[in-house]
């Protein structure tokens, strides 16, 4: 049994004839008969009761007008979800981010993602880079977005990971207000650091304060997860901290300054599981990052 058989089934049911279904299905009537004939030989049951005023449906036949209509009511809908899935329009996905990230970039990708396809279903979850690596890896999460460039990638990550640069972040240096006149364009003299921890899948902040200040004797590190956590601890005094202009500037204890010349500007960068199938959504979330990035880039 086939789908064509049962439409056939149905227009003949519903035409009152074999004749008057053809004419309605811009059809001959040979085929018409042969499909209905076929199907009754292939069910082994009367389906239609003929008689010189027509034909009618027997009771097999109102059962399977009954459960037939339903197969080919969910043959639709699958048909068209599948048809939105290859759109990109539905499905699920699961995405890695780094908090800073959201913070710069992926909130408006994933309210562009929503907008054009509002029957997506994405999930997000903020977590440090070292985690996001390993969920795109064990394929827990479809894709990741980290702050760092492909050159900072440790050998494992880059042999594992595909990559798409996406744009630069801008780094400023927050400092406590109080501190808020001292001039330190090397970096050097501020005493307390407030970094992120090192991380074994890439280099970055640690690394570079560690190499450029190692000459300074007032250097020190306070390691933190999150930026934002960077942020409450320089409000409290405790230190100074690298951090995105969207995350310092929401406290009034915290002032940004421009950052030493070595501590360059952040890399975010879309990644996913090498050799993993990149599905039609996931086309369509890197789409609508390029387009958020690039909208950042002019304004």
């Amino acid at each position: 049994m086939d789908f064509r058989q049962l439409e056939y089934f149905r227009a003949v049911v519903e035409a009152g004839s074999v004749s008057q279904a053809a004419k309605d299905l811009n059809m001959t009537q040979p085929p018409v008969s042969h499909a209905v004939a076929k199907l009754e030989r292939e069910l082994g049951v009367r389906l239609l009761e003929r008689t010189a005023k027509g034909v009618h449906p027997t009771q097999a036949g109102l059962y399977l007008l009954s459960r037939g209509g339903r197969l080919v009511a969910d043959r639709d809908r699958v048909t068209e979800t599948l048809r939105l899935m290859g759109e990109g329009a539905v499905g699920d996905l699961h995405i890695g981010v780094e908090p800073m990230v959201i913070n710069e970039l992926i909130a408006d990708v994933l309210a562009e993602v929503l907008e054009q396809a509002p029957g997506a279903h994405v999930s997000l979850s903020d977590v440090t880079p070292d985690v996001i690596v390993e969920g795109v890896r064990s394929g827990r999460f479809d894709m990741g977005c980290v702050p760092f460039g492909p050159k900072q990638f440790a050998g494992f990550v880059a042999e594992s990971c595909e990559r798409y640069p996406i744009m630069k972040i801008d780094v400023k240096l927050a400092v406590p207000r109080h501190r808020a006149k001292e001039h330190r364009p090397d970096g050097k003299g501020w005493g307390r650091w407030i970094l992120p921890r090192r991380l074994e899948a890439f280099s970055g902040m640690p690394d570079l304060a560690e190499k450029s200040l190692k000459d300074d004797a007032s250097f020190e590190v306070l390691e933190v997860s999150t930026p934002q956590t960077a942020v409450a601890f320089v409000a409290a005094g405790l230190g100074v901290a690298p951090v995105t202009r969207r995350i310092g500037e929401k406290r009034d204890s915290v002032v940004l300054l421009e950052p030493p010349h070595w501590l360059t500007s952040m890399q975010a960068t879309l990644i996913w599981r090498r050799g993993a199938e990149m599905t039609p959504l996931m086309e369509r979330w890197l789409g609508a990052t390029e387009d958020v990035a690039a909208r950042r880039r002019a304004g």
